[in-house]
């Protein structure tokens, strides 16, 4: 869960920028980057299925003019888009394929990212534990192995961990202009005070969050943050003996409507269970 657009991006402009002039591109080798770069502004734009074939496209003409590396980086963005959709096992797959010596913490933030989906945490962690120990704190990926980290804690059951990982991210992203990772944080600020029992406090943290991705407009985030925020309305405040079952159902029907808008099945079918678990599914 590395900023997956700020990743894709700064993948793609280390391949297309050069100091110098240099010749034309072999116009297979050209029909390959233009594939790969019209797959990232699909991406970017939300198109994940059209952004899929591109990549798809882009990764078997760097095949059939024996480039690895181009090949392995189209995986990479194929693996991407499908976590953004909610296939964490076929993530894993294509990952399986995407070795390559030139990004190596580029795949592995996005193999920590496909356990984290699938709901391997233990084997996520010794991963991100690793990559952090090699990273160091100034390490450009430190917020994001940060995060992952966190939420691999979160998933374990430890919530003060969680908790840990989420401020240390949200200090490290401080003077960064990185929006993106910035409301991954604080939606894991928000998941870890929801476990810990403090609902007020993480519904504080999930209105960041949806504000960042709402700006943003990445609909996988905004459902995210309102399925987040329909589990913190359930909640129960501090004396009180039952959560706000009408907000709760607002949120998840906004979860839903957005997931369901922008094709994310696994999305819209977790805020039809939500709703369904507190009577609201017909309504």
């Amino acid at each position: 869960m590395a900023a997956e657009r700020t990743l894709l991006l700064l993948s793609l402009l280390a391949v297309a920028c050069a100091s110098a002039p240099r010749p034309a591109d072999p116009p297979l080798l050209k029909s390959a980057l233009e594939a790969e770069s019209d797959g990232a502004r699909r991406f970017q734009r939300g198109d994940h299925a059209v952004a899929q074939r591109r990549f798809r496209e882009a990764e078997r003409l760097f095949a059939s003019i024996d480039d690895p590396a181009g090949r392995a980086r189209n995986r990479r963005h194929q693996a991407r888009v499908a976590l953004a959709l909610g296939q964490a096992e076929a993530a894993m797959t294509l990952l399986e394929g995407a070795a390559d010596t030139a990004a190596p913490l580029d795949a592995d933030l996005l193999r920590g990212q496909a356990l984290l989906a699938a709901g391997r945490a233990a084997e996520a962690l010794p991963l991100l534990a690793g990559m952090a120990g090699a990273c160091g704190a100034e390490c450009p990926a430190a917020p994001s192995l940060a995060i992952l980290r966190g939420r691999a804690a979160l998933a374990q059951g430890d919530a003060a961990s969680a908790r840990q990982q989420a401020e240390t991210a949200l200090a490290r992203l401080k003077d960064r202009d990185e929006p993106a990772e910035t409301g991954n944080a604080w939606r894991l600020l928000a998941a870890a005070r929801l476990a810990a029992g403090e609902a007020a406090a993480a519904q504080l943290a999930a209105q960041a969050a949806l504000e960042i991705d709402r700006r943003l407009a990445v609909p996988e985030k905004i459902a995210s943050d309102w399925l987040l925020l329909g589990d913190i309305y359930r909640k129960p405040l501090p004396g009180k003996a039952s959560g706000d079952i009408d907000a709760a159902a607002v949120a998840y029907r906004r979860a839903r409507d957005v997931a369901a808008a922008a094709g994310l099945d696994a999305i819209t079918m977790s805020a039809k269970q939500s709703l369904h678990a507190i009577g609201m599914q017909k309504k």
